[in-house]
């Protein structure tokens, strides 16, 4: 089995979803947004997700 390495895409598609309102993420949550738009499974959005807290834990 190959490793899901997320894309800069991928990684772009969670900032921008946290920079939407918050009504707006209670309607379409991260993770099934990210699943329908990468056609991919939720263990790959949610590593998406992890990918994106340590890039952000690295530039603050």
């Amino acid at each position: 089995m190959s490793a899901f390495i997320p894309t800069a895409e991928m990684i772009d598609a969670v900032q921008e979803w946290r920079h939407r309102a918050s009504s707006d993420q209670v309607r379409r949550p991260l993770v099934p947004l990210l699943r329908d738009r990468f056609n991919i499974g939720a263990a790959e959005a949610i590593e998406i997700v992890r990918e994106h807290q340590k890039r952000e834990g690295s530039t603050q």
